[in-house]
């Protein structure tokens, strides 16, 4: 939807049968952007052509018909979702929010002592590559530090 202030029309691929977004964005795509974004669900991306070194156009698959379908444009965008991959720590101490991301301090530290989380997949994060970058080098730093300190405290451990 931001980028409706910046392009006339857009394409909006959707590989499965619905969207994940929340309600109220969904209900807002439907009411305030219908005229500016069409929404093609079962539709896969699967090549971004281009020339000049500029897009000119996304090739597709309609899922539904097996059919390739060519959308024209010159820009593209691309994003894959906001479900961070940590199901596998649910049950486990390290504290998670209410969207499934990692609580985590000032340090990047998790709600488990020694175990740090960085990038997307923590709450706060501003899910963006060179943020996500940041994080992991600013974690790797307090890591070392935690083990210095682990190893000042503990020196036959």
């Amino acid at each position: 939807m931001f980028l409706t202030k910046f392009a006339s029309h857009i394409d909006l691929l959707v590989r499965s049968d619905k969207m994940r977004a929340s309600e109220i964005l969904q209900e807002e795509l439907k009411t305030k952007h219908a005229d500016k974004i069409t929404i093609h669900f079962n539709t896969t991306t699967d090549e971004i052509v281009g020339e000049n070194n500029a897009v000119t156009k996304v090739v597709g698959t309609d899922k539904t018909t097996n059919q390739k379908v060519d959308f024209e444009t010159d820009g593209v965008f691309v994003f894959v979702g906001l479900l961070p991959n940590t199901q596998f720590l649910q049950g486990t101490s390290i504290e998670l929010d209410e969207l499934g991301l990692i609580k985590t301090n000032d340090h990047l530290e998790t709600s488990v002592p020694g175990i740090f989380a960085a990038g997307d997949v923590r709450s706060g994060a501003t899910m963006q590559i060179a943020s996500a970058t940041g994080d992991g080098a600013t974690a790797a730093l307090y890591m070392r530090e935690y083990l210095n300190e682990h190893a000042r405290r503990h020196p036959q451990a």
